[in-house]
């Protein structure tokens, strides 16, 4: 059962429209499902105490007891949407054995608390020494009093790259198949891309019944076979007893090509000397 923490919004409400445009913890709860609902209710002024629509922004964010809903008061404030990332330059002092020095990575990490999920406080340039070498990075204060680290800020950092990474492109879905023109066995590979298409992971004895009963006898009878001889038996997969029946008549054709080069490329007049050649003419 879900547990509501803290959702007092009239009281919320009440506090945020004494401090217009300041960030303040309307309510927590144990979901963050019901955290998101709630903070868009609030924008769009589903609950009474948020009305009229639009005077206040809110979001959803982490919090240590579980996800909070930050609201403020927005009705004649030039406000600036808040964004959901930060780009800051922060200092590496690396965590191998025996490492030396330090190196400025620029990363993108949330705009809010990791530990209560309010603003991160404003974002200064910070010049600092190092091995003689004079660095820039960026430094920032929450006003909630949750310190950041840069060790902890680099591991959110790259929790939030890999989050954001484009994933690979799903491999494209498999080919249609279709029949060898003038193939002995065209019209039951036709016939079995149309069962495919309707069943994607039809079995190929499925399929022995519907060919039948169009007369493809012989073409039945090749999959029976080709069926036995699989190393997966009664599982085989009706497109690969399709692509066997593609297989065989594309070896018939081809031994049909080779024996008609064959003949057209042979010796011409063979056997023929000059004395027949003289009395033929």
């Amino acid at each position: 059962m879900r547990r509501y923490l803290q959702a007092d919004h009239r009281a919320a409400a009440a506090n945020a429209r004494q401090t217009p445009g300041t960030w303040i913890m309307a309510a927590l709860y144990d979901a963050s499902m019901t955290a998101r609902t709630v903070a868009r209710m609030a924008r769009n002024g589903t609950i009474g105490a948020y009305r009229p629509q639009g005077s206040f922004d809110a979001y959803e964010a982490m919090h240590d007891g579980g996800s909070a809903v930050w609201i403020r008061y927005v009705t004649g404030l030039d406000v600036v949407p808040m964004p959901d990332t930060v780009t800051v330059r922060v200092p590496d002092y690396g965590t191998q054995p025996g490492y030396e020095g330090v190196c400025i990575r620029t990363v993108d990490i949330s705009s809010r608390c990791r530990r209560c999920g309010a603003p991160r406080g404003p974002i200064r340039a910070h010049t600092f020494v190092k091995d003689g070498s004079r660095l820039v990075c960026d430094a920032w204060e929450n006003e909630c009093g949750h310190q950041d680290l840069y060790r902890m800020v680099l591991a959110e950092a790259r929790v939030l790259a890999e989050r954001t990474r484009p994933r690979p492109a799903k491999s494209p879905k498999k080919p249609l198949i279709r029949g060898v023109e003038g193939g002995r066995y065209a019209a039951t590979v036709d016939r079995i891309a149309e069962l495919i298409r309707e069943k994607p992971s039809l079995r190929a004895l499925r399929v022995l019944p519907h060919i039948e009963a169009h007369g493809h006898m012989d073409a039945a009878q090749v999959i029976r076979h080709f069926v036995s001889d699989s190393a997966t038996g009664c599982h085989t997969s009706a497109r690969a007893a399709a692509l066997h029946l593609i297989e065989l008549d594309e070896e018939a054709r081809r031994a049909a090509q080779a024996e008609q080069s064959e003949w057209q490329d042979g010796p011409i007049g063979c056997g023929l000397d000059a004395t027949t050649t003289g009395d033929n003419q």
